[in-house]
Formats: C-alpha cells, structure tokens, sequence
C-alpha cells in the first residue's frame, strides 16, 4: 500500500495561524477578547472579576468561565445588569446573551 502525500500547499505555516490568532485578540485593534477582558474587569469590579472572566465570543453570546459553582449560581441572577454595565462600556460590539460555565480562570 502506497501512502499518499499531501502538496505542501495544502498546509498553512504555524506562523501564519499564530499572527492571526493574535490580531483578533490585540486589545490595541478596539476588538477582541484581550478588550473584552478590559471592559469585563472595568465594568464589574474586582469580586466578580476575580471569579469569572470573559473567555470567548460567538455573535452576541458571551461564555464566561467562572470559578465554582457558587459563583455561576449568583451570577445567573445578575446577567441582566451584568450585560447592561458590559454594553454599557463596549463602543461597536453589543452582548446579547452571557453563559456562565465552570472552567479554568
């Protein structure tokens, strides 16, 4: 049996991958989630902050991974004010929907 390889130009350079990785997370660009932190942090104050903490974006739906269940709980009761004061601070984008899910900080 003859292993088929692939032409080199199927590939595309780790390089390449990193450096747009981290034009969408640049807080500098006005976007993405190195800013998206910043406006959380800002926004929220240092108890939450400290416990949950922005970690991706689909759309208009934001996950935030926080640190026990305790903390998912309470902030499931404060998602409306959360998504208020978060807006509130965003300048293009806007959050429609927060989830809160236990994961790493």
């Amino acid at each position: 049996m003859v292993k088929k390889r692939l032409p080199n130009n199927v590939f595309t350079p780790i390089g390449q991958v990193l450096e747009s990785i981290l034009d969408q997370c640049r807080s500098d660009s006005g976007g993405g989630i190195l800013h998206l932190v910043h406006v959380w942090e800002t926004a929220v104050g240092p108890p939450i902050s400290d416990n949950a903490r922005p970690f991706a974006v689909k759309g208009s739906l934001l996950l935030v991974h926080v640190s026990s269940s305790a903390w998912l709980h309470q902030l499931r009761f404060l998602k409306t004010e959360l998504l208020e004061k978060l807006n509130h601070g965003l300048k293009n984008e806007r959050i429609e929907d927060i989830k809160f899910k236990i994961g790493p900080m």
